[in-house]
């Protein structure tokens, strides 16, 4: 082999580029990328494939582009718990203790646990109201976002922006017992994906998360800025769902062992404050987090706890107009 033929194939081996336009903050998965010979000296080989992706362009990347480092990042993900304090059916239930530990704080110390998070977030409102909740950094561990009160989308973004993340796990300050194995498995999936926003198909009542791509919460607040009504940003799922055509949805199956649909661990009523604090005193659940796991096998061995609150029913599930004016209201097109 003559020299030349030999440089020629050390510098035109096999390196992975762009299958398809790739926009800035989108998840590059196997899917969007394949092979070619290319002289580029730094792109990615094609045999480091399966170590290097899942990864997140930093900016544009047309398509037959070969990918080098500079162009990407490793995903930085960020938890969101969204929280304030106007309740009105169990007043300031955030700051109710549950073993002597404020139920906002559980939801919190599990976040923390989640071992492919960066950074969890408290996001509130700039309300005096709502400024209590400013305190719960968890000895400088969670960083505080305070914001709009009635538009959650932006108050999530601010969020990620303030802990420069590319994919935010958006958690509700109502669910004490939010699972640090399932928001792990639905980070994973998410990411493995490609997606622009991950769901459980079912789950556990007040043990999961959504999963959204930076990305796609500023398409989806550029589509948001010229409506003036911005009530149902709360229930922010229902823009990703109502809009196939616009988001790419990923719903996935939870594995089983972790389903129990009967089960009700989000707070927002006496009854559910009742079952809580019990299941954290006999447990004796001090200042740490609370798996899932611990918990499930607590709750068969004492099946007739969950009758405390199983008569409670989800006000909005419940109510066929509400859900029909969301799925008309969460609607572009």
């Amino acid at each position: 082999m003559k020299e030349s033929e030999r440089k020629y194939l050390e510098d035109s081996s096999l390196k992975i580029v762009s299958r398809k336009d790739i926009s800035p903050g989108e998840i590059i998965t196997d899917k969007k990328i394949r092979y070619k010979r290319s002289s580029v000296p730094h792109a990615f080989m094609a045999q480091n494939a399966s170590e290097q992706f899942p990864l997140i362009s930093k900016s544009v990347i047309p398509a037959d582009t070969p990918i080098t480092p500079d162009m990407v990042n490793k995903p930085r993900v960020c938890i969101v718990v969204i929280c304030r304090l106007k309740s009105t059916r169990l007043r300031r239930k955030a700051l109710l203790p549950l073993n002597g530990i404020p139920s906002i704080e559980r939801c919190l110390m599990n976040c923390l646990a989640v071992p492919n998070c960066d950074q969890v977030v408290l996001a509130t409102s700039d309300l005096p109201e709502d400024q209590p909740l400013t305190n719960f950094t968890l000895d400088h561990k969670v960083r505080i976002v305070t914001g709009d009160p009635t538009n959650v989308p932006k108050r999530i973004l601010q969020s990620a922006e303030a802990t420069n993340a590319d994919i935010v796990v958006r958690v509700t300050g109502d669910d004490p017992f939010i699972s640090p194995e399932m928001l792990t498995y639905l980070i994973d999936q998410h990411i493995n994906s490609g997606a622009d926003f991950t769901h459980a198909k079912e789950s556990t009542m007040g043990t999961v998360g959504d999963v959204i791509t930076v990305e796609a919460l500023r398409r989806l607040l550029q589509l948001l800025q010229h409506s003036e009504d911005l009530t149902y940003t709360e229930y922010l799922s229902f823009y990703f769902m109502n809009n196939p055509t616009l988001f790419n949805v990923n719903s996935i199956d939870i594995p089983d062992q972790w389903i129990f649909p009967d089960w009700r661990l989000t707070l927002d009523e006496a009854k559910d404050l009742e079952l809580f604090e019990k299941i954290f005193k006999d447990l004796d659940v001090g200042k740490r987090p609370l798996y899932f796991e611990e918990l499930k096998s607590f709750l068969l061995n004492n099946p007739k706890l969950m009758d405390i609150n199983s008569g409670i029913k989800v006000k909005w599930l419940e109510d066929t107009s509400l859900i029909n004016e969301l799925n008309k209201a969460t609607k572009f097109i």
